[in-house]
């Protein structure tokens, strides 16, 4: 449905996610093992089997110290199962997100050089440095940043007034990277300290920040906001936490 570029970008996105903490050679490997066998297995009169096959292959090629993939210390306990039970646990690793940002934009200038150069590899570097900065971002949010950005690299690096057309598609980005980076921050710290804690966390934040505010409507502000992310972090679209954020605002002023 998607095609194979799509698709590989998709698995680059989902597996720096993944595993945020591994270098831009092992996710590569990983998804370049993941498209092989996708094309192989979903190709018309392949084997009922193939894929099953497939992916157990995967999962022996993990187990090998020298594998190329990313490293977790689940791995070697994974390691001792077999079958399915082996691929599901596997399948179940995850490393914990960045503690600091690494990401840094590259210049206009720097970005054309690289588009220019090769820009399929320019492309998987970015997707592979923004997924994995942002691991807590829903993934609808940085399928959509990440689409963003690439597209205005590619009209603003081949147009004939380049920094003008990066002057306004920039601007025209903030709202979203921004979205990017609030989501990631709130889904993180809701992640670290689950419901309860981070609505005794908002509690608090509200009361300081607003002495004067009655103790029902503290609690309700600090209530609705968990809620949203304890419905959306992982499930929401852009367009979904725009609204419940300027909802919430609104109810703050």
């Amino acid at each position: 449905m998607l095609g194979t570029e799509k698709f590989s970008a998709i698995a680059v996105i989902m597996n720096s996610r993944k595993y945020s903490n591994a270098t831009f050679e092992e996710i590569g490997h990983l998804v370049k093992a993941i498209v092989s066998l996708v094309s192989k297995c979903c190709a018309k009169g392949a084997a009922d089997d193939c894929y099953d096959n497939g992916a157990s292959a995967l999962s022996a090629k993990s187990c090998d110290p020298k594998s190329p993939f990313p490293k977790h210390p689940g791995v070697g306990t994974c390691c001792l199962h077999k079958g399915l039970e082996r691929k599901l646990c596997l399948a179940d690793l995850k490393q914990p997100p960045k503690e600091f940002s690494t990401y840094v934009e590259q210049s206009n200038e720097e970005a054309c050089n690289s588009f220019k150069t090769d820009a399929q590899t320019f492309s998987t570097r970015f997707l592979y440095e923004y997924s994995s900065n942002y691991a807590q971002t829903p993934l609808p949010v940085i399928l959509n940043s990440t689409e963003n950005y690439l597209s205005m690299v590619k009209d603003c690096c081949t147009s004939d007034k380049s920094t003008s057309c990066f002057l306004r598609k920039k601007l025209e980005r903030q709202p979203l990277h921004l979205l990017t980076v609030m989501s990631n921050r709130l889904c993180s710290r809701f992640a670290s300290y689950g419901e309860d804690k981070l609505k005794f966390s908002a509690s608090i934040m509200f009361s300081q920040k607003v002495p004067s505010a009655e103790f029902k409507d503290v609690m309700t502000l600090a209530e609705q906001g968990t809620q949203v992310l304890a419905n959306s972090c992982g499930f929401f679209t852009e367009k979904n936490i725009e609204n419940e954020v300027w909802n919430i605002s609104k109810k703050i002023g």
